[in-house]
Order: C-alpha cells, then structure tokens, then sequence
C-alpha cells in the first residue's frame, strides 16, 4: 500500500487520495492453510486505471468506487466484496498501489503549456522547469513576434542554401550543354570557395560532371570501336574484292577460249560447262563480298546515329534538368523575397513592443496559482516556488500588474503591434 506525504505546505498531509486518470496495481491473492500456499487470483491481478466517473472496472466484482479514497481503503473494499460476492468464510488478502499517478498541466505563461506526468514529491519549480519555465517579465505578444522572427530567419538560411546549391547544379548544367571541358562556377561561388559548405556542394557537382563524362566517354568509345571494326572489315572486303574481280576476269578469258576451241572441234563440250561452273562460283563469291560490305557500311551510320543518340540523350537530360533548375530558382527567389517581407514587417513591429515593456518592467511581475479540488470542490492556491504539486493540478503562472497600468500597457501594445 502506497501513503504519500505531498510536500510541505500541509495541504496535502495525509494518505494520498486517489483520483480519476490514476493507474493502480493491485494483487489478490488467498491463504490456503490445507497446502500451505498463497494462491493469486489472476483475473484481479494487475494494473486498472481509475475511470472518469471515479471507479475500478474489475473482472469478478465489477465497478468498486476508488475516487476520493486512500489505497487501503480500496485494497478493504476489494477483500470484503470478494468475500461478499463469492461466499468466502475468509476474505482473501488485497494490496493496491499506484503505478502511475495522474498527469498535472500548466497554462499561461510558460514557454511548453500541457500535460506532464505527475511524480511523487514535486514542487512548483521542478513542474515549471519541466515545461520550459516562465516567460520571466516579457511580453507574450513580444515572446511572439521574437519567435516569428526566428522562424523567419531560419526559413531565410535554409533558402539561401537552397539558392546556393541550385546554382551549383546550374553550373554542372551550362557546362553539359554548352560542351565544355569542366565546369566554370559563377564568382559568387568561387568568391566563397573557402567556407565548407560551398566548398562540398562545388566539389559533389564536379564528381557528378566527371562521372557523366566518363559513362558519355565509354557509351561513345565503345560505339567508335564497333565503327573502327566495320572500317577495317570493309577494307578486308574490298581487297578480296579486287581479287575476286581478277579471278572473274581470268575465267571469262578461260570461257571464251574453251568456246573457241569447242567450234575448231579441238576440244570437248565438258570443258566448257567446268569452265562456266567455275566463273559463276567466282560471281556469287563477288556478290557476297559486295553485301558483306554494304552490311558493313551499314554498321558504321548505325554507329554514327547511336553516338549522335548518346550525345543528344546526355544533353536532352541536362536541358530538362536545367529548366527544372530555373523554375526552382525562381520559385526561391519568390519565397526569399516573401519570407524578408515577413521579417522586416515583424522588425518593424518588434521594437515598439519592446519599448512599451521597456516602461512597465520594473512594476511587472508574475504570479503562480494551482487550481486544486479540494473535498470535491475547486480552489485557487497561491503558491511559491517549493511548494507541493498534487496529481491533476493545473498550475497556472499569469502576470500580476495593477489594473490600470495593466490596460494601458495591453492598449498601447495592440496600437504598436497593429499592421
């Protein structure tokens, strides 16, 4: 059983008092002198979160009331209903605790307001740290147009990064397309070439420059090597051609004289058929050189287009890319020039804000209340900073002015914050 001192203020001096939101633990178990043996009720052991309407839903003896009562008395009111329910001539043993305490929340001005987890022995101070502390003696409009301006300059950073890198990439682009050798970086760029960040988005766009080279490089080589073996082919061919035009005009000679012979009857018909057979095998043999070569010629224009291909597909790719980079550039460019709007506006306003506080600091201060029920009823606690938090306070810090510094203050503050 759990029973909590809660600081030192007094208000909460006694057994802690459960509330809805409170998450118990609680174990059932029963004495049995006949096997000398505790014996654990299962379904009524384990963790059970107190509900909005202030009861424990357990299996067996359903809703038990817990709000508004110590552990140990739910841990009496768990063993007698069991005992009451089951028909037990003993009632079985019953420990309740808590695992987790319901949260506290903060409102008003601190820099994280919400819910936090309550933890035993908290004070005022420890819960407002938690939440980032206090605002201390600014203005919360102030605290406000400080964070725009913030935001502001961050969003304004990342843009000129943004900007930066795109005009890297711009370069890499203008050197694809124009043909260039390497890449030539506009002097802002260069001008800069010191500091680390351009230092690397230069150095990331050169290796991106070479390595497109290369694969241009070896798409382009390997097609160039293909067209050298075609030329080399063709000259192969038109050398067995000039020998084969030889040969024919050889057999022809050869024909014409076995003709002859045949019509002086000095020779036979059969000659003459092995003579013909012998000139039609060398002209086949021609025609197949010829084809053969034009295959070849053919190969070599293939090749020309497919180098002309890879060029173009290279510099297709870098003109795409090169119009998404404008349209991204002026898209930055846009969104700068809003953003610096944005940021002299709050510059503008912020000084004034500043000076209106600048008057009133000195009578400002803050106060700290803790909204408690208190016996079923809400009150308002002024506390100091070591004074004791209970789960489900709501600790509230506001300023404390008198009231008509108060209204002048908020006045002029909205006259000096207006557009």
């Amino acid at each position: 059983m759990l029973s909590a001192v809660l600081g030192s203020t007094g208000v909460f001096a006694a057994d802690y008092i459960l509330g809805p939101q409170d998450k118990l633990r609680i174990r059932v178990f029963e004495w049995r002198p006949t096997t000398g043996a505790a014996i654990e009720w299962a379904p009524l052991t384990g963790e059970f979160v107190i509900s909005a309407a202030g009861n424990l839903s357990l299996p067996i003896i359903g809703a038990v009331p817990a709000a508004g009562m110590t552990s140990e008395q739910v841990a009496e009111s768990i063993s007698e209903r069991l005992k009451t329910q089951v028909g037990m001539q003993k009632r079985p043993n019953a420990s309740v605790e808590v695992s987790e305490y319901r949260p506290f929340f903060l409102t008003g001005l601190v820099a994280k307001p919400g819910r936090y987890d309550y933890s035993p022995g908290l004070t005022v101070i420890q819960a407002l740290s938690m939440g980032g502390g206090t605002f201390g003696l600014t203005d919360p409009n102030l605290v406000g147009l400080q964070r725009e301006a913030l935001v502001a300059r961050g969003d304004l950073r990342s843009l000129e990064v943004e900007r930066l890198s795109l005009l890297t990439r711009q370069a890499r682009l203008d050197a694809i397309t124009q043909g260039q050798p390497s890449i030539n970086f506009p002097l802002e760029l260069t001008a800069r070439a010191n500091e680390p960040l351009i230092d690397r988005m230069m150095k990331q766009e050169r290796d991106l420059f070479d390595t497109r080279q290369r694969s241009l490089r070896t798409e382009v080589d390997a097609l160039n090597q293909a067209k050298l073996l075609a030329a080399n082919q063709i000259e192969a061919l038109n050398s067995k051609a000039a020998s084969l035009a030889k040969q024919i005009e050889m057999a022809n000679k050869d024909v014409g004289t076995v003709s002859k012979l045949i019509s002086q009857g000095l020779t036979v018909s059969s000659r003459e058929l092995g003579a013909n057979q012998n000139l039609a095998q060398l002209e086949s043999q021609n025609l197949d050189v010829a084809l053969a070569n034009l295959k070849a010629r053919q190969d070599i224009a293939k090749a020309d287009g497919d180098i002309a291909d890879v060029n173009n597909r290279y510099r297709v790719q870098a003109l795409t890319e090169a119009a998404d980079v404008r349209d991204r550039l002026a898209a930055n460019r846009e969104k700068a020039a809003t953003t610096q709007a944005l940021l002299d506006n709050v510059q503008a306003r912020a000084p004034a804000a500043a000076a209106s506080l600048a008057i009133e600091d000195s009578q400002r201060s803050l106060k700290t209340t803790i909204d408690r029920v208190v016996d079923g009823n809400l009150r308002i606690i002024a506390v100091g900073d070591n004074d004791a938090v209970a789960p489900g306070d709501v600790i509230r810090v506001e300023d404390e002015k008198p009231a008509s510094l108060t209204q002048t203050t908020d006045d002029g503050m909205k006259a000096s914050l207006s557009p």
